[in-house]
């Protein structure tokens, strides 16, 4: 397994942190000057925060960074919600064997929507047999 400095010495403009970093030129597909082909100087770590109010972007661009930020959570909450509602879909997803304890806790969780499936449906007959019947 390669440590992070070979990693970052691979991968010039590589920033786990800060997602924006790095962008690609789409005409050359690096990240360097398109005219000479020269790598641009990168900055240090921290250097640059995707949401600094100080930096040149427009109010719209950073608009639009923020509106994609969220677009993400968003996307990622609804994947952990899956993860909590389907433990072993991960490990079927990678394309391994679930643990037993997964496998457990979706019996478990399949048990537990069924008898609440049964009790909403047991309310449902309450509900229709205390109806008034008129005639």
């Amino acid at each position: 397994m390669a440590d992070a400095e070979s990693i970052a010495q691979q991968n010039p403009g590589l920033d786990t942190k800060h997602d924006s970093a790095g962008a690609k030129h789409p005409a050359t597909g690096g990240s360097g000057n398109p005219q000479t082909g020269e790598p641009f100087e990168h900055a240090k770590p921290d250097a640059h925060q995707r949401l600094d109010r100080k930096d040149e972007r427009s109010h719209p661009n950073a608009l639009e960074d923020a509106q994609r930020v969220e677009k993400l959570e968003k996307e990622a909450e609804k994947e952990h919600e899956d993860a909590l509602r389907h433990p072993t879909a991960a490990a079927k997803a990678h394309g391994n064997k679930p643990s037993a304890g997964a496998v457990k806790d979706e019996k478990i969780l399949d048990e537990e929507e069924e008898e609440l499936r049964k009790k909403d449906e047991a309310k449902k007959q309450s509900a229709e047999a205390l109806k008034p019947k008129h005639h």
